[in-house]
């Protein structure tokens, strides 16, 4: 599927380049929660010719022991950034030490603009 040009491509990028340092979160003990031992680099939000916006990345399992799913929590924001939605991408089956790209439709008719991972959960 075509992307938009460069530049409608760049003006959706803006905050989520400013943030691009990766999201490295706590862990929460015990049965579930955030995880240390995943990071999101790359997190980008694109828009296709057709007006389809798209949030991708690719989540790297730092830890010893496969990730067997997480969510990847994203918040959206229009273009005052005032955060108006969240949505949640599953990741399955990244072994110690790998990558798993993703991607997820924006499924939303609100004016997004911009998108920042919050955290990553694991079970």
């Amino acid at each position: 599927m075509p992307l938009a040009s460069d530049s409608s491509v760049r003006s959706l990028m803006l905050l989520v380049a400013a943030v691009a340092g990766m999201a490295v979160l706590g862990a929460c003990g015990g049965g579930g929660g955030e995880t240390t031992d995943a990071t999101v680099v790359e997190p980008r939000l694109l828009q296709t010719e057709t007006g389809e916006r798209i949030f991708a990345g690719t989540l790297v399992n730092q830890g010893s022991s496969t990730i067997g799913i997480a969510e990847v929590e994203v918040a959206l924001y229009d273009g005052q950034g005032s955060r108006i939605e969240t949505m949640r991408i599953q990741v399955q089956d990244v072994p110690p030490g790998d990558s798993a790209a993703f991607n997820q439709t924006v499924d939303s008719d609100r004016p997004i603009q911009q998108a920042q991972v919050q955290q990553i959960l694991a079970p």
